[in-house]
C-alpha cells in the first residue's frame, strides 16, 4: 500500500477544514494507485469504521493502533484524521454505526409499536415481542457480522465511559423503554415497574448469551456450525421462554394466558 508514511496528511489546526479535505482527497487518490480512481469518501469511511470496530472490540481502545486500523481498511492513516478528527472520533463513529445497525435490527418495529402501546391488543403486543426477539437472534446469533459488534459492546460495558453513555442514550434506553411498553401491553403490567424492566432485560440477555457464548453452545450441542436448523432450534427455545414469561406475568396481574401460535405469530 503506497503512501502510508510519506503520503500527504491533513494540515490540522494550521490549515483549517479546506486544507484537511485537500490532503484527504490526495491521500485517497494515492491509495487508489493504478486504478486511477478516487474512492468514494463514504466507502473509505465505512471501511475504517468496520476495521476499527473489530480492533477496538478485540483489543480495547488503548491497545488498538490507528496504523493497524488503517492497514486493515486498506486506507491511508491520514484519512482517520480527515474523516474523524483522530482516534477518539473514530471510536465514537463506531458507536454511532452500532446504534444505527442495532436500532434497525431490534428497535424499529418495537419503537413504532410502543407509540401505540396504550391501545395495542395483548396478543398483538406479544407477537411484536416475538418478532423482535426473532430479529435479534437472526442478527446476533445467525449472522457472523454481529461478532465485532458484540465484542465492541462487551468492551464498552466492561469499562464504562462516554462511548457507553452514547450507546445507552441512543440505543439501550429507547429500545428497552419501548420494549417495556409493549411488554406492559402484553401482560397488563406497568411499563415503568422494576419487574417489567427486569423481564425485558432477561429476554435480551438470553439472546446475547447465544452470541457471547456461541463457541460453548456449539461444543455442548455438538454443532459444527450454527446454520438454518440450529438457528430454528434457538428460535423455538426462546419463543417458548418468552411465551411462558408473558403468561406468568399475566397471571401475576390477574389475567389469563394467551393462546400463542408459531414464532412471531399469535393466534386469536
Amino acid at each position: 500500500m503506497s503512501g502510508n508514511k510519506t503520503g500527504p496528511r491533513p494540515s490540522g489546526k494550521t490549515g483549517g477544514k479546506t486544507g484537511g479535505k485537500t490532503a484527504g482527497r490526495a491521500a485517497e487518490s494515492g491509495k487508489a494507485g493504478a486504478r486511477d480512481v478516487i474512492p468514494r469518501e463514504d466507502g473509505t469511511r465505512a471501511a475504517l469504521i468496520g476495521a476499527a470496530t473489530i480492533r477496538f472490540g478485540e483489543m480495547g481502545y488503548a491497545a488498538a493502533s490507528i496504523r493497524a486500523i488503517a492497514a486493515d481498511a486498506g486506507a491511508n492513516i491520514a484519512l482517520i484524521s480527515y474523516h474523524f478528527g483522530g482516534k477518539q472520533g473514530l471510536h465514537e463513529a463506531c458507536a454511532e454505526a452500532i446504534i444505527e445497525k442495532l436500532s434497525k435490527v431490534a428497535g424499529s418495529a418495537v419503537l413504532a409499536a410502543a407509540d401505540e402501546a396504550d391501545g395495542l391488543p395483548a396478543q398483538a403486543a406479544a407477537a411484536m415481542l416475538e418478532r423482535t426477539v426473532s430479529a435479534m437472534i437472526a442478527f446476533l446469533v445467525a449472522d457472523e457480522e454481529s461478532r465485532p459488534v458484540a465484542l465492541f459492546m462487551m468492551r464498552e460495558l466492561a469499562a464504562p465511559g462516554p462511548v457507553l453513555d452514547r450507546i445507552y442514550s441512543g440505543l439501550i434506553e429507547p429500545v428497552h423503554g419501548a420494549a417495556c411498553r409493549v411488554w406492559a401491553a402484553a401482560t397488563g403490567a406497568k411499563a415503568d415497574a422494576p419487574d417489567t424492566k427486569l423481564a425485558v432485560f432477561s429476554l435480551l440477555g438470553q439472546v446475547l448469551y447465544f452470541r457471547i457464548a456461541r463457541s460453548v453452545v456449539m461444543r455442548r450441542l455438538d454443532w459444527p456450525v450454527i446454520a438454518a436448523s440450529e438457528h430454528a432450534a434457538i428460535d423455538r427455545t426462546l419463543a417458548t421462554n418468552l411465551r411462558a414469561s408473558i403468561d406468568a406475568a399475566r397471571a401475576a396481574n390477574g389475567l389469563g394466558p394467551l393462546n400463542t401460535g408459531s414464532f412471531g405469530e399469535v393466534s386469536s
